[in-house]
């Protein structure tokens, strides 16, 4: 996406009947059609291609859109690329209405980026950086402000795609430098979508086995795509696939009867996350409360177990979150992943245990209940 002290080049290969196109980088923006967009040319790995996609521990952002646009306004937001041990940084970003076609217009509001004219499908639009707007007086991060002008009238959502760059200001094809991509929408009035909580557990004991009905308000029901349920047992740190109470298609439903499970806590959260046509989605979260077990304690039990490279993955049954791993009676540092009910993994366990040896493994769950002794010996390779 950049790259210092170069020019925006092509190099075409032509072998047999194929030909292979490379943009290479500039310092003074890239081509149009990086954004990481559908129907976009790529991202800017097509020219810094020693790292994947969002892999490094840097982000794009976009702030300040409006939730809510009025056609025709004119809103300043701000684009910022960061990562720490970066002095130079670039973007490119465009923004696309639901059939992906150019959604208002987009402006510089100093020298720091340019807006590419017209082009590509929809006739998109790109606005990114300029050479004087890579580097930043502050360590880690540069920051763009931009101006958008809503389309003259209600359109629905508008997505905004980015692709941000971060790089060592080598000039080089190299692993120090990373690319980042994200999204941001702005609804019109009437594709808004909200979700809000119409029953309130927090504060509440419930226990186990017991029901309770979960109640939740909604408004833009046409662009309503799916409602999700999820409960957490950890205040809403994670929300596992396993933890799914309810879901449809339909918007007009707004209730479901939960029966609740054996998973004592006192950081019981629930979640309703509403899914939009345009692809974003909004969501709300209860306040705490407590589950209490219904008297009875299921202890966990391993079934089997494998090893690949460090790793050491540990598959069963009635893990809670939170469980951990044993290795011959020593604690292992456990991984508790979506499936965590079913499957944990050790990222360094797997490193213990040399091949054709045996090793008890055993599972202890927060409640304090253990597995039974596992027998896993590691074939030889």
């Amino acid at each position: 996406m950049l790259k210092s002290g170069s020019k925006r080049q092509i190099q075409t290969a032509v072998f047999f009947f194929f030909s292979v196109v490379v943009a290479y980088a500039s310092v003074k923006g890239p081509d149009p059609g990086y954004t990481n967009a559908p129907g976009d040319l790529g991202n800017c790995t097509a020219c810094h291609d020693h790292n994947l996609l969002n892999s490094g521990p840097g982000s794009v952002k976009i702030s300040g859109l409006p939730a809510i646009y009025d056609p025709g306004h004119t809103y300043t937001f701000s684009v910022t690329t960061a990562q720490s041990g970066r002095i130079r940084f670039g973007f490119q970003l465009t923004a696309l209405d639901t059939s992906f076609k150019r959604a208002g217009t987009l402006a510089s509001v100093d020298g720091s980026t340019q807006v590419i004219p017209e082009t590509g499908v929809g006739g998109r639009q790109y606005i990114e950086h300029t050479e004087q707007g890579t580097l930043s007086s502050i360590p880690g991060s540069q920051t763009w402000q931009l101006k958008w002008t809503a389309p003259d009238s209600d359109i629905g959502t508008v997505r905004f795609y980015v692709a941000g760059n971060a790089t060592d200001n080598s000039g080089k094809q190299d692993d120090n430098d990373f690319i980042y991509t994200n999204t941001a929408s702005s609804d019109s009035a009437t594709s808004f979508v909200s979700v809000s909580m119409q029953s309130q557990p927090g504060g509440l004991t419930l226990q186990a086995g017991s029901h309770f009905t979960i109640g939740w308000n909604v408004s833009g029901v046409s662009n309503i795509d799916n409602i999700e349920v999820r409960y957490s047992t950890d205040n809403g740190a994670t929300f596992p696939i396993t933890n799914l109470i309810f879901f449809t298609t339909n918007p007009e439903i707004t209730v479901s009867d939960w029966t609740v499970p054996n998973t004592p806590t006192t950081q019981a959260v629930i979640r309703v996350m509403v899914g939009k046509k345009s692809g974003d989605a909004v969501q709300t979260l209860s306040q705490v409360f407590t589950i209490t077990g219904d008297g009875t304690t299921t202890p966990p039990g391993i079934s089997s177990a494998s090893v690949n490279g460090k790793k050491l993955f540990v598959l069963g049954e009635n893990f809670q979150m939170g469980a951990v791993v044993l290795l011959n009676g020593d604690e292992q540092a456990t991984l508790n992943d979506d499936d965590f009910s079913h499957m944990l993994r050790c990222k360094k366990a797997g490193k213990k245990i040399a091949p054709g040896q045996t090793v008890a493994l055993t599972v202890r769950n927060p409640d304090g209940s253990v597995s039974s002794p596992f027998s896993f010996a590691r074939p030889l390779e």
